[in-house]
């Protein structure tokens, strides 16, 4: 068509249509897209008032709405062609997402199904021998997966797990790179057995005693506790203590996945105890040897007296001033001024990588991991690495027939450091080291005996140069394991599996050590003999275990029976090689010496056991489950050695009853009741037998002419010897509030019977002792948590949990006659009937007499040789006199309560995770204090804090520890250490880890052609809020009767790390 031709009154409509068609498309080019979508259920129910939030690729916020009683929600603010992430949430539900939508031309439509909040309620739980949901759990079971393990960058797992679970107590009383954390579940229960739980790996129960550190951390999927003897009485006789249930990674896909998690950082002391610098020592030095020269004496004596006229008048050498102070008494510059402390310890490397594949078919899957960990210690020469592999495979033979295999080796290596409290030790040195000495000479060599060799003239601390004892002395440890399991699993008809499980246990160690000729020793300035020994053990474990699981749905009626048999038996053999007169201290080995004492040790143990456990369902409401396990133990007597352990359990689902409504506030709730019974067997293999011991003088005898080795009985048999037992009910209430929010609350009551002790027998019979079941202690409290997930603040996610434990002990009976247990280094921890286990007793110190008047009132008792300048202490009873019998009750170690707290903020690509952990009502005797830094005996050197609060008459009247002393320290003085100066409040608050991670968005790591990228900056142990003023309040060493006596610990590190998680 021409429309030049057109007649002019048919051309101008035309015209105008084709401009408004040009107009409409052109304005239709310029308006944005049309975006709806539709949210929906699980069940595909819409969802009105669910959040929609649309962030762009640079995530910002964009646009945000409410779905409309028909769940839909419509947007025309997005750009064509643009990436936007979408999220939805709503109050009882899980948040979900549907990221990098690419906005077409037209209409785009979304469906966004939702997940019920109660989701949390249907996952799996480990139990023993099985799983359940977390719904129809009615035992004391605790979980905690491996996304809150992994924030805290450690070698174990049980340093992961501080804080993080109610009624789970974790001591780590000492940061030296393999050591083991205690862990405390519900209190002590036992006062000479093991303290340990059980820990149970992929269904292979550990040996007691094994270092958590064999275990590598990445590889844990999930960690369940068993915290009643009624859910860990599957485990009879070592449950008592509680079962660690730990469940390594698998394949999760039949896909071929590769994750590689790194990190690198760095640890520093954590601690804040300080001692004085040279100027400051040489005041103390003179001082405590000033006072006690002339409190022998005071009216013929005098502080201006020269070493002549002291030694005149009978001074003691540690009368006489050390003849070396004068310089620094006169402030000189340039003098030697050491801080042992820097020197013994350093800021230590810390890394860690792992690299984990996996994968599979629709048939066989399998999982394999490699790990290195490497940790320098915060000590000197001090160390370990870890080199550790796990292998897992999976394998469906048949639609009825699955197999399957786990091993784990590992191969560690340790420069190991004693830390036994000696002054020998490098850290217990610390405090008897003078400042006025180096530790390397002028051209670089270590100085060998200085201070033992200046100080022998008047009897000062003759102690060897720490830092040559770290460099020269080695002490070396290797450790090479195998653990791990196989089975098969067998559908016999429906409902009706079986299991066959053999798992095994194979371990070596070598343990060299080597003192040289060339150090000295504790008063003995080298050369000395040298020393050197090797320690070589193996110990090998194995399991046999058959189940039978039977599992039967009827209308409402869910029936599972458990019943099964299991055989373990373990050896160990261990030969220590002493050897003496080496020649040549090139030859630092066994090698080089010419005699020898060898001391060979071995050991058995075999136990059977029989198990079942029925649970019962109705109406997905009401729970009953009953176990019971038999258990042969060789370890105990043979007139006593099967112990029987049952447990009963019951829960109802309230929340399901008819009368409930349906969308209250209460979306779950369970109540439940237990009553079980467990056992502890962590005793020696022989502790029912009389032992015959040889190899020592004692024994020796003549026959004929000629001398020979004779044996005697040491211990006394019992052959009705048996467990410890555990026997404890549990009152628990479960709450989920709006589908978001979960809480626990717990009681329970627990009492060990057949305490294992030693009873005094007749002196007639050879014996002092003889090791029975006596005694019984109670262990009650109170659990409580609270958890809550994907709590919106704004555009940021918060999933906060919190938890608080309270326990009480009490011992309800020791041996026939027997009131109390005295222990501690100055009887001083004593464990009475109706009292705590390992109670703190001593002096009330009231001040320091200062006066003349003030120590001549005659109303003042005082302790046997008390002088000016000693301490007051209270005459508690009103007799008159000052002995143990004006001791009071100063607490325990075991504290009131124990809580955590932990965090974890999203933002965008960002987030933040810490935990909190903290006691209230922990006590602790500050030994090393008391007999050493703040003892104020011129002896050893003193902290600053005693400095600067000792009392002097002139430059500090105010101060309240009594005066520095040494010639003439009264038994007064050490009979003070057991006293409120030195029995410390141990609370604290501790930043126990934090982790700021950054996810690298899709766009970028599908350019690089990986799946994932994570980047993270952490730290561990970042401050700790105390008023204690020793190492570590977590820190203590002993049984359980010594429970809170500190020495010279090695302090926990702090640590900053960088790493990397990415998945390919």
């Amino acid at each position: 068509m021409n429309l030049l031709f057109m007649p002019k009154k048919r051309k101008w409509p035309l015209l105008t249509c084709l401009l408004l068609f040009v107009v409409t498309q052109a304005i239709a080019q310029t308006q944005n897209p049309i975006v709806s979508g539709t949210v929906i259920s699980e069940n595909g129910e819409s969802l009105p008032g669910v959040t929609v939030q649309i962030e762009n690729n640079d995530h910002k916020i964009v646009d945000s709405s409410i779905t409309d009683e028909k769940g839909l929600f419509t947007t025309s603010a997005l750009k064509l062609g643009e990436i936007y992430n979408f999220s939805f949430s709503s109050v009882g539900y899980q948040s979900t997402q549907i990221n990098s939508f690419t906005v077409k031309a037209g209409t785009n439509t979304l469906l966004a199904r939702l997940k019920d909040g109660n989701e949390k309620l249907n996952e799996v739980v480990v139990v023993g021998y099985g799983t359940q949901q977390k719904r129809f759990v009615t035992g004391s079971v605790t979980k905690v997966s491996a996304e809150q393990l992994s924030n805290y960058s450690g070698s174990n797992f049980a340093q992961q797990l501080s804080g993080k679970a109610a009624g789970i107590q974790i001591n780590e009383a000492s940061g030296q790179p393999g050591s083991n954390p205690q862990i405390l579940i519900r209190g002590i229960g036992t006062l000479t057995a093991g303290r340990s739980p059980l820990v149970v790996v992929d269904g292979f129960p550990l040996t007691e005693g094994t270092s958590f550190n064999y275990i590598n951390p990445n590889d844990i999927e999930s960690l369940e506790v068993l915290k009643d003897p009624a859910s860990a009485s599957i485990y009879g006789s070592r449950a008592a203590n509680g079962v660690i249930l730990i469940t390594t990674k698998k394949s999760k896909a039949d896909i071929f996945n590769v994750t590689i998690d790194a990190y690198s950082g760095f640890q520093q002391r954590s601690d804040k105890v300080e001692y004085v610098n040279a100027h400051d020592a040489a005041i103390f030095f003179t001082e405590a040897r000033d006072q006690g020269y002339i409190s022998k004496d005071p009216a013929n004596r005098s502080i201006t007296d020269d070493r002549a006229t002291r030694v005149a008048k009978g001074a003691s050498l540690r009368e006489l001033r050390l003849n070396y102070l004068d310089p620094y008494l006169n402030n000189q510059t340039g003098l030697t001024d050491t801080n042992w402390s820097n020197e013994i310890f350093r800021t230590a490397p810390i890394s860690n990588i792992n690299v984990a594949l996996s994968g599979g078919n629709g048939k066989t899957s399998y999982y394999t991991s490699f790990n290195a960990f490497n940790q320098e210690g915060l000590v000197v020469e001090n160390g370990l690495k870890r080199y550790s592999a796990s292998i897992k495979l999976n394998n469906k033979i048949s639609d009825r027939a699955e197999f399957g295999i786990s091993l784990n080796p590992s191969y560690t290596t340790q420069r190991y450091y004693d830390a036994n409290g000696s002054f020998d030790e490098p850290i217990g040195a610390i405090a008897v080291m003078y400042p006025f000495f180096k530790p390397y000479n002028d051209d670089g060599t270590l100085a060998i005996s200085q201070q033992i060799k200046a100080n022998q003239p008047e009897d000062g601390a003759l102690v060897e140069n720490p830092i040559a004892y770290l460099n020269m002395v080695k002490n070396n440890r290797t450790f090479f394991k195998l653990y791990g399991n196989a089975f098969i699993n067998y559908a016999i008809i429906k409902g009706l599996k079986y299991k066959f499980t053999l798992g095994g246990d194979f371990s070596q160690s070598m343990f060299d050590f080597y003192n040289p000729s060339n150090l000295g020793a504790y008063r003995t300035p080298a050369p000395k003999p040298a020393i050197t020994s090797e320690t070589d053990g193996s110990l090998t474990n194995y399991l046999l275990e058959h189940t039978l699981t039977y599992s039967k749905k009827i209308d409402k009626h869910d029936f599972t029976l458990l019943t099964g048999y299991s055989y373990q038996k373990e050896n160990s053999f261990s030969t220590i090689i002493t050897g003496a007169n080496i020649a040549d201290d090139n030859i630092d080995n066994i090698a080089g010496a010419s005699s020898f004492t060898v001391n060979p040790n071995r050991y058995r143990w075999v136990q059977i056991s029989y198990f079942s456990r029925l649970q019962y369902i109705f109406a997905d409401k009401y729970i009953a489950s009953f176990s019971y396990r038999m258990d042969g133990s060789s370890r105990f007597g043979a007139d006593n050695r099967w112990g029987k352990f049952p447990s009963v359990t019951a829960g109802w689902i309230f929340s399901k009853e008819g009368f409930f409504p349906e969308q209250d506030v209460v979306s779950f709730g369970k109540l439940r009741a237990t009553w079980g019974r467990s056992g502890n067997n962590q005793i020696g293999s022989y502790g029912s037998l009389g032992i015959v011991t040889g190899g020592n003088a004692a024994n020796n005898y003549i026959w004929g002419n000629t001398p020979a080795s004779g044996f005697s009985a040491s211990t006394t048999p019992n052959l009705n010897l048996s467990w410890e037992t555990n026997t404890s009910y549990n009152l628990g209430l479960d709450l989920q509030l709006f589908k978001k929010i979960d809480i626990t609350a717990e009681y329970y009551n627990a009492t060990t019977s057949n305490l294992l002790l030693d009873v005094p027998v007749p002196q007639q019979s050879g014996f002092s002792s003889s090791l029975q079941n006596i005694g019984k202690v109670l262990n009650k409290g109170l659990d409580f948590s609270i958890s809550a997930s994907d709590i919106n603040l704004g555009q940021v996610k918060w999933n906060p949990a919190a938890n608080i434990s309270f326990n009480k002990n009490e011992v309800l009976a020791l041996a026939p006659g027997q009131t109390q247990i005295i222990a501690g280094d100055i009887g001083s921890i004593i464990t009475k009937v109706g009292g705590p286990i390992a109670e703190f007793y001593g002096y009330q110190v009231m001040g320091v007499y200062k006066t003349q008047e003030q120590f001549n009132d005659p109303k003042t008792p005082k302790l046997p040789g008390t002088q000016m300048g000693d301490y007051i202490v209270k005459d508690v009873n009103g007799d008159g006199i000052i002995d143990t019998k004006d001791w009071t009750p100063m607490g325990t170690y075991s504290p009131k309560f124990t809580y955590g707290f932990s965090n974890t903020f999203a933002y965008k690509n960002f987030s933040l995770s810490f935990s909190l952990t903290g006691v209230e009502g922990r006590k602790v005797y500050e030994s090393n204090l008391a007999s050493r830094g703040e003892a104020g005996e011129g002896f050893a050197l003193p902290t600053k804090y005693y400095f600067e609060n000792r009392y002097h008459p002139i430059d500090n009247p105010n101060g309240i520890f009594a005066q520095p002393n040494l010639g003439n320290f009264s038994a007064a003085r050490r009979a003070t250490k057991a006293s409120n100066l030195y029995i410390l409040d141990a609370d604290y608050l501790r930043l126990r880890d934090i982790q700021l991670a950054y996810t690298l968005p899709s766009s970028v790591v599908k350019r690089a052609k990986i799946a994932n990228m994570k980047i993270y900056v952490g730290g561990n142990n970042l401050f700790t809020i105390t008023k204690y003023r020793g190492t570590n309040p977590e820190g203590t060493t002993g049984s359980a009767l010594t429970n809170g006596q500190a020495t010279s610990n090695y302090p926990v590190a702090r640590t900053f790390i960088f790493g990397t998680n990415i998945s390919l």
